[in-house]
């Protein structure tokens, strides 16, 4: 269930929409599982992804300054050591990430789907973290911040600092993270949800056709959702002159 963590801050306003964007083999996988997929942070697209940044590491490295001459190459294996057991550290970061927005993204819209027959979940940070009321892992969630490659340092101390720091060229994601601390071997792994708690909306691809629409309808029914509306975008609606 979820957890408050000192390393996770909640979003300045704790009522913001929430969202998810997918095609609907993932969403059928969702309602399907009654749970979400939380992804082994080592599969992730950014490959630096989990890593301390540049101005963290040369801060970890620098060497104590009353450390004795004929001592100072034991002490740089013992750091460099150290950094390693880090990096093996992302290991247990699995991840749920979510874009926090008042409206629909057109980017996002854009970044996540392969064809126009994808869907959005809308939550609420509030919702998001009631859902997991059932789940029998601890999840804790943050706000992603992003910061300077070499100005900005990070706390090493904590490994779920290292989920929640992006550089600055990633700041356009207005990420929120669900982290979940377990080794992994396949991936990642299913954390269960409730459905009526999380979802409180669910938007079908602006360009997609209105037999999309209407069949989402009834698949929200199928699986006894019916009280969750299913909207289709109106992002690219045509002008109205």
């Amino acid at each position: 269930m979820y957890q408050d963590h000192p390393s996770c801050s909640p979003p300045t306003n704790q009522t913001i929409k929430v969202w998810r964007y997918m095609d609907i083999t993932k969403l059928l996988s969702i309602l399907e599982s009654n749970s979400l997929w939380f992804t082994d942070i080592t599969y992730l697209d950014d490959p630096l992804e989990g890593f301390l940044n540049r101005a963290t590491v040369e801060k970890f490295r620098k060497m104590p300054e009353d450390t004795p001459k004929e001592q100072e190459e034991k002490t740089k294996k013992i750091i460099e050591t150290n950094l390693q057991l880090l990096k093996q550290a992302r290991n247990m970061l699995n991840v749920s990430s979510w874009h926090m927005n008042e409206g629909e993204s057109a980017a996002m819209w854009q970044l996540y789907l392969k064809s126009h027959e994808g869907i959005a979940i809308q939550s609420t940070y509030e919702r998001l973290k009631g859902s997991f009321k059932n789940a029998k892992e601890d999840v804790l969630i943050g706000v992603v911040k992003y910061i300077d490659e070499d100005t900005d340092t990070i706390d090493w101390t904590n490994v779920i600092n290292y989920a929640l720091h992006k550089r600055k060229s990633f700041e356009h994601e207005r990420e929120l993270r669900a982290i979940v601390l377990s080794p992994s071997d396949n991936g990642g792994g299913s954390v269960n949800v409730d459905l009526e708690i999380l979802i409180e909306r669910i938007y079908v691809a602006p360009n997609s056709s209105k037999w999309v629409h209407e069949l989402m309808q009834e698949v929200i029914k199928r699986y006894g959702l019916d009280k969750i509306p299913v909207e289709q975008s109106k992002l690219y609606a045509s002008p109205l002159y």
